[in-house]
């Protein structure tokens, strides 16, 4: 089986879509997601070049690998300009297991190489439901390490250098009422998952104000907040350290926010 791999360009935006994922629900969160979604894949094409890679077999696109360095992610506080981050990577189902995620990982390394301004690429051991092979076992396959002394899916693969301990550090508490919802436009199914943070907060309060913000619009407060990840909760001026793929831990943690506020 033969895979082509391309960079990611503007003519080739519907084919990257059409892999985000075995299957797209029409809804309005998945519509929304999909037209943020392209609006940052352009915006990232302008301003740093492709940021993603498609695998093609039999002239049909099949898989993706989305990627960014670190000092392009505008609400980090001090971003490291020697880092990229591997954000995700999938492969329809029927293709899982046949060589297009390696033809399309080892792509991006051939670049980072041969650019040779990067020490390592990053990325964070991240298996989310539908999606099959687990991501996490991939990376590992591919050679990616867990940082020393780092969390289990905290992974990296060494360019030049020696591995780095992770710089572990909480969100910033604020004085405020209500739920804020700090997300990235770089997935299509963004607004799924906060339709669903925002629908547990309001069933622990349905009279909570609940805000969304995008952060890659709009940097400066999860900035001030010190916010490193791509998605984060407030409520009551607290981040929230469940997410909601620990859905009871996840409405528990609201409770008491709003309880001892």
């Amino acid at each position: 089986m033969k895979v082509r791999v391309e960079n990611l360009s503007e003519r080739l935006l519907d084919d990257r879509i059409s892999v985000c994922g075995e299957d797209q629900p029409d809804s309005p969160s998945i519509r929304r997601g999909i037209e943020e979604k392209k609006h940052w894949l352009q915006r990232m094409l302008r301003e740093q070049g492709p940021p993603s890679k498609l695998a093609y077999v039999d002239s049909k696109p099949v898989g993706h690998i989305q990627f960014y360095s670190e000092s392009s992610i505008p609400y980090l506080e001090n971003p490291d300009p020697k880092t990229p981050h591997v954000m995700c990577s999938f492969v329809r189902f029927a293709l899982q297991n046949k060589g297009c995620g390696t033809s399309l990982f080892k792509s991006l390394l051939e670049d980072v190489k041969r650019e040779g301004r990067f020490d390592r690429i990053e990325t964070l051991g991240f298996d989310p439901p539908g999606c099959g092979f687990p991501q996490t076992t991939f990376w590992k396959k591919m050679g990616f390490q867990q940082k020393p002394d780092g969390l289990p899916n905290e992974l990296e693969y060494v360019v030049n250098g020696e591995p780095t301990t992770p710089q572990h550090s909480q969100p910033r508490s604020v004085d405020e009422r209500g739920a804020k919802i700090f997300y990235a436009p770089t997935c299509i199914y963004t607004h799924h998952f906060n339709d669903k943070m925002e629908e547990t907060i309001r069933s622990v309060n349905a009279e909570i104000p609940v805000e969304r913000i995008n952060m890659w619009e709009n940097p400066d407060e999860a900035k001030t907040r010190r916010i490193t990840s791509s998605s984060c909760v407030y409520v009551n001026g607290h981040p929230m350290k469940h997410s909601i793929f620990e859905l009871e831990n996840f409405k528990k943690e609201i409770q008491t926010l709003i309880s001892d506020s």
